[in-house]
């Protein structure tokens, strides 16, 4: 994961990251997310908007809609930070006015050479949370978890210079990222050699389910 993902190991004070975020991050142009926005990756090579360090591909085949489905692969062949951000307009803007209280999505443990935790972070380059939550896709097939917007103990801030809070992220969002962490979780996300997938990726505004809903990842957690 580059500097773009927000896991960036550049040493130096946390402004002057921030301004190499600023000149090598896209700038996002801010819109307003829509409840009931789903992102396919239906085609090959259909990335959907998201970018970063790692390797992200879409083979067209293998989603979760089956043999004719594309998906996003997540990838690193050696020890670093995986993850992918998404800066496109369905991001950006005021997710609290819009009503979005939920995101769902599709997750897949590609290679399960190593258990992923995969976490979804929202905000923008001065006011940045990731959900503690952590997702363990299954092994070689797709799992249905959501982020619950609503509660902001259940988030991390790992990025902050303008002192915002939780909400004043959500108002002012500029883009969202997905990436490997574990606890403690801070601005540089742990390190692995791993694969995931991703699919589905749905903004939603009816009242969440409870973090401790039996997904697969937490079912799985359990017994980990």
């Amino acid at each position: 994961m580059n500097p773009r993902e927000f896991g960036s190991r550049v040493t130096g004070p946390l402004p002057r990251l921030v301004a190499i975020l600023l000149c090598i991050s896209p700038v996002p142009s801010l819109a307003a997310p829509v409840p009931g926005f789903v992102l396919h990756f239906a085609a090959a090579g259909d990335l959907g908007g998201f970018a970063g360090g790692a390797t992200l591909t879409n083979p067209g085949t293998g989603g979760f809609d089956g043999a004719g489905d594309g998906y996003l692969h997540v990838a690193r062949s050696f020890a670093a930070q995986l993850g992918a951000n998404n800066a496109g307009t369905e991001f950006g803007g005021n997710w609290l006015a819009a009503g979005v209280s939920r995101v769902e999505m599709k997750l897949n443990d590609v290679d399960a050479d190593q258990d992923l935790e995969i976490h979804f972070c929202i905000g923008n380059l001065f006011n940045f949370w990731q959900y503690d939550v952590g997702f363990v896709p299954p092994e070689n097939a797709w799992g249905t978890f959501e982020v619950d917007l609503t509660d902001s103990t259940h988030f991390t801030h790992i990025i902050s210079t303008d002192g915002g809070g939780f909400a004043k992220a959500l108002q002012s969002a500029e883009r969202i990222l997905l990436r490997h962490d574990r606890a403690p979780y801070t601005m540089a996300p742990d390190m692995i050699q791993g694969e995931f997938g991703l699919d589905e990726l749905k903004l939603l505004s009816s009242p969440p389910v409870s973090a401790e809903s039996k997904t697969w990842g937490s079912i799985k957690s359990l017994y980990r």
